[in-house]
């Protein structure tokens, strides 16, 4: 059974787009995280704080990624429902690149998660 707290990871959102996403984020009871661009080649499973991932010594010193991005763990399909609604009903800009973590891409980076989903995001518009 899990017991972790819901978190969202978000990427290149700030300003008041990041407040409002946090005061939504915290009446439900979400913990909002910032991810560092110096992390972006840790495996999501260490910035998610899972045991058995270790910190790479690696530091990324690259470009900012190109969009916003969100990351949600710990949703069970009730809250991703309400959280996906509230955020709509709230008028919050939207974030196209966004994912929940699965057995797949919690071993992935930042970089990595990022490219499948602009592929995804490519291929979804495209075929509208």
């Amino acid at each position: 059974m899990n017991n972790r707290q819901p978190s969202l990871y978000l990427y290149q959102v700030d300003g008041s787009k990041e407040q409002q996403i946090g005061r939504l984020a915290a009446g439900m009871g979400i913990q909002v995280h910032q991810v560092l661009p110096t992390d972006y080649l840790q495996p999501l499973g260490v910035l998610l704080g899972l045991p058995g991932f270790e910190r790479s010594p690696l530091r990324y010193n690259g470009p900012l990624l190109p969009d916003e991005m969100m990351l949600m763990s710990d949703f069970d399909d009730t809250l991703l429902s309400r959280f996906l609604n509230a955020y709509r009903h709230a008028s919050i800009p939207a974030i196209p690149l966004k994912a929940g973590v699965t057995p797949h891409n919690i071993f992935w980076n930042s970089l990595q998660l990022h490219q499948e989903l602009e592929k995804e995001h490519q291929m979804m518009s495209s075929s509208l």
